[in-house]
């Protein structure tokens, strides 16, 4: 309570100085109390406005955007878009802001203005320099709403530039996913172990078939086990550990050279897979803390296929279940 007292006397004091047009005092009460009072939005609030008044824009605006966290982290959204919009009035150049303006409506369930502010930040991106890559705005955008979202698609018209750029995203997109679905194959078909694998498959068919039960075939990617230091492998010689623990004696697994793991499941359906996914996720988390995303593909027989190609086929076409 007596900080909340005193911060509202500290802007009180700051207020009268602006109203006097005393900037350069006000400039150095507001240094002063800054560090006591740096997590109120207010006082971030009119420390941007002093230094807009002492035409030190910068400055100006790193006050405001920590305003507008600070309105953000307490939910009171209509607040922060008024700071970002006080930006735009000091800093139209500054083209950052349409973004974040499209995080905060989308934060505060306004869709069709988050949607705007995203494209509009795209097309100005795009007018500021043609060199200027967008994907990684159109993939935010995307993730967040979709390929097909109404709202977008009425919207994209209203900005040409970045809906031709945004179309040519689209198709480049979709020829990647069909490359990574194509090499997830490859990828298994590559390794040393593969002859194995496939000795394997060819077995649980001709059991499965005569006996009438179903088995599994998966996929395990961990996404830090990209990079390929040694320390990366030693994480993966330990994850190799602990799945083959957590696996039964007649299941198979194999570390692909790749840096992902695959195997079969004999006798498991795919609700049987989907349950010991949670059990591998849950010992593998212990070992990877929050230094990974863990996400696992599978296919069975004869649900999703009756040969050893069609269930390769139906694995790489199988969506991810993704544990973070």
């Amino acid at each position: 309570m007596e900080c909340k007292k005193g911060c509202q006397k500290v802007l009180e004091i700051l207020r009268n100085l602006m109203i006097k047009g005393k900037y350069d005092e006000a400039l150095k009460i507001y240094l002063q109390n800054i560090k006591e009072f740096r997590n109120e939005p207010d006082i971030r609030n009119i420390g941007g406005d002093i230094f807009n008044r002492l035409n030190r824009i910068d400055d100006a605006i790193t006050e405001y955007e920590r305003c507008e966290e600070l309105y953000r982290e307490r939910k009171l959204y209509a607040n922060a878009i008024a700071i970002c919009k006080k930006v735009l009035r000091i800093a139209p150049q500054y083209d950052l802001i349409y973004s974040i303006l499209g995080d905060i409506y989308m934060e505060a369930g306004l869709v069709g203005e988050s949607i705007l502010n995203h494209l509009k930040y795209a097309e100005k991106k795009k007018k500021s320099s043609s060199h200027f890559n967008l994907k990684e705005i159109f993939n935010k955008i995307v993730e967040i709403f979709g390929e097909e979202n109404k709202i977008l698609l009425q919207t994209l018209p209203v900005f040409p530039e970045a809906k031709k750029e945004f179309e040519n995203f689209l198709k480049m997109r979709g020829c990647s996913i069909t490359a990574q679905k194509r090499d997830l194959i490859e990828k298994i078909k590559r390794d040393p172990e593969y002859e194995t694998f496939e000795r394997v498959v060819e077995m649980e068919l001709y059991r499965s078939r005569r006996y009438v039960r179903p088995f599994s075939i998966f996929t395990i990617e961990l996404s830090f086990l990209r990079s390929k230091d040694e320390s990366c492998l030693e994480e993966m010689e330990k994850l190799f550990g602990i799945l083959k623990n957590n696996l039964r004696t007649i299941d198979y697994i194999f570390l692909n050279a790749d840096g992902f793991f695959y195997g079969l499941l004999p006798e498991t359906s795919s609700d049987g897979v989907f349950i010991l996914s949670d059990r591998l996720v849950n010992r593998m988390k212990d070992l990877c803390k929050d230094r990974t995303d863990i996400s696992m593909k599978w296919s069975t027989y004869p649900k999703d296929g009756q040969k050893t190609e069609e269930l390769l086929e139906a694995l790489e076409k199988s969506g991810q279940v993704c544990f973070q």
